[in-house]
């Protein structure tokens, strides 16, 4: 008997070595992430057009001017720091737009998809959300608009597809990529197409790729665009303009 006992006592010490390295693992996993660059970080700074406050959970664009009713919440992609997206977010703002990049837990959009409660609830002031997200931060920003059409009235996929059928919902959609993008090919928005809201607006953007739509570097993965990062945010951003102006 005392061979079983002693099994029987190695099984726990053998699931907490499991949950150790498993911990230790994902540990390192986060802890290499996608930082904001220097453009970026300029962005993160107020100027006349818009104040900037940055805390623990999101970062707030709100124009100092002519402010728009509608809002635009941006959800990040998988392992990039929020204030990569910076400059888009302070563009929008530039045009009218409050803009609001949610800070998500460990850099990771999965864990923080309801995380827009927080950000809508604090600003009474807007009537009308649109969610963005790139790459894996569409995903769950397409998760949760389907989940509360209520407060969502458009989506925009930067370089991203839902995951769970939106065929059916009541808001608009827009799709960007850029077409030497290699980490969200246009395969994958084939394969995901019948997913799509009803109402999408498909556009890809000759020259561009996947990381050229935030600020942080070179992305492992995919391909060198032919384009400027500028030159293909300055394109993206008038689509994104031009779809928020029909919400």
């Amino acid at each position: 008997m005392k061979p079983i006992k002693s099994k029987k006592k190695l099984i726990p010490l053998i699931i907490g070595v499991i949950l150790l390295i498993a911990i230790a693992s994902f540990a390192i996993y986060v802890s290499d992430y996608y930082q904001a660059d220097n453009r970026a970080l300029a962005a993160l700074k107020s100027t006349e057009s818009y104040n900037v406050v940055d805390n623990s959970d999101s970062i707030t664009f709100t124009p100092t001017e002519n402010k728009s009713s509608t809002g635009v919440i941006i959800y990040p992609g998988a392992k990039v720091e929020a204030g990569s997206y910076a400059v888009i977010a302070s563009q929008l703002a530039t045009n009218g737009y409050t803009t609001i990049i949610v800070k998500m837990p460990f850099n990771l959009a999965i864990f923080g998809v309801n995380k827009a409660d927080m950000i809508i609830s604090s600003h009474n002031e807007i009537t009308s959300w649109v969610i963005a997200g790139h790459s894996l931060g569409g995903v769950f920003a397409s998760d949760y608009a389907l989940n509360h059409q209520d407060k969502i009235k458009g989506i925009i996929y930067l370089a991203a597809y839902p995951s769970s059928n939106a065929s059916n919902a009541s808001f608009k959609s827009l799709s960007i990529r850029g077409a030497l993008d290699n980490l969200t090919t246009s395969k994958d928005i084939s394969e995901n197409l019948d997913k799509f809201p009803a109402r999408t607006t498909f556009i890809t953007i000759t020259g561009g790729n996947h990381y050229n739509l935030g600020d942080y570097g070179v992305q492992q993965g995919d391909n060198n665009s032919t384009i400027t990062r500028e030159e293909q945010q300055k394109i993206t951003l008038a689509y994104i303009l031009e779809f928020l102006k029909g919400i």
